[in-house]
């Protein structure tokens, strides 16, 4: 069952998650070398259209990479919060 959130930045993933996720809303844009801040999907922008941009995948603390091509000039923006799976209480593995 789909319900509405009071905080139209969160948005409802199924009963079977349990769980609500952040949709990127604020647009920032970050930088080649700038820290991932949150596990998630973003979108690639690449400098003068080399490439089409593109979704990736990008994991918290992780640093944004320079493109091959675009060098630093590349761009990325959070399309959604997902948290990484062996980040998961559930899908740690035990010592």
């Amino acid at each position: 069952m789909y319900r509405k959130s009071l905080n139209p930045a969160l948005e409802y993933h199924g009963a079977e998650s349990g769980r609500m996720r952040a949709r990127a809303k604020h647009g920032k844009i970050f930088l080649t070398g700038e820290r991932v801040l949150e596990t998630g999907i973003y979108e690639v922008i690449h400098d003068r259209r080399h490439r089409p941009s593109h979704e990736v995948v990008m994991h918290a603390k992780d640093l944004f990479p320079a493109c091959d091509q675009c060098h630093a000039r590349v761009r990325f923006k959070l399309v959604r919060t997902a948290p990484y799976i062996f980040d998961d209480e559930d899908f740690v593995a035990e010592p």
